[in-house]
């Protein structure tokens, strides 16, 4: 079982009480990755979500050439795997550890297996990724409208 004193310092568990940390303990599992190993590949089946503990792991896209292309960079606190954890499809990313990185991974079925005894940790689960995802939107609808300013801008003065 994972130490929920662990737990207690990763800020996407910030609002958690100890007993809500201790029914996450008894369903997450520590996973380690070297610098360089790739968690999982763009296309790949998955249904587990990582919470990073420590380290840095870069979000990547394959460009048409073959080579990785860098997305964004995740580090402790942050999560991955959150969309194909919550609608099972494959992975829309590759994720490569770019240091020694210790993650917590909840695998679905167990996360399914809280929902009717704990519903108070599987609605704070929901509700924090859900946030997560809404950050990540923000951010994109923001280097959205820059890039359209820019190109509108460039459109009228040129």
């Amino acid at each position: 079982m994972i130490d929920t004193k662990r737990l207690r310092d990763i800020p996407f568990f910030a609002d958690f009480n100890d007993a809500e940390l201790d029914v996450v303990a008894g369903i997450a599992t520590k996973k380690d990755f070297n610098t360089g190993d790739t968690v999982f590949k763009d296309g790949e089946e998955g249904h587990s979500l990582y919470v990073i503990a420590t380290g840095e792991v870069k979000v990547c896209k394959t460009a048409p050439g073959g080579e990785l292309f860098t997305l964004t960079i995740l580090k402790g606190g942050d999560i991955f795997g959150e969309m194909s954890f919550l609608d099972g499809r494959a992975h829309s990313a590759t994720m490569v550890a770019i240091s020694h990185l210790e993650t917590y991974v909840i695998e679905k079925p167990d996360f399914d297996g809280i929902i009717d005894t704990n519903p108070r940790v599987t609605y704070k689960l929901m509700s924090n990724i859900v946030f997560t995802i809404h950050a990540i939107v923000r951010g994109m609808n923001s280097r959205y409208m820059e890039m359209i300013n820019y190109m509108w801008g460039r459109k009228r003065s040129g």
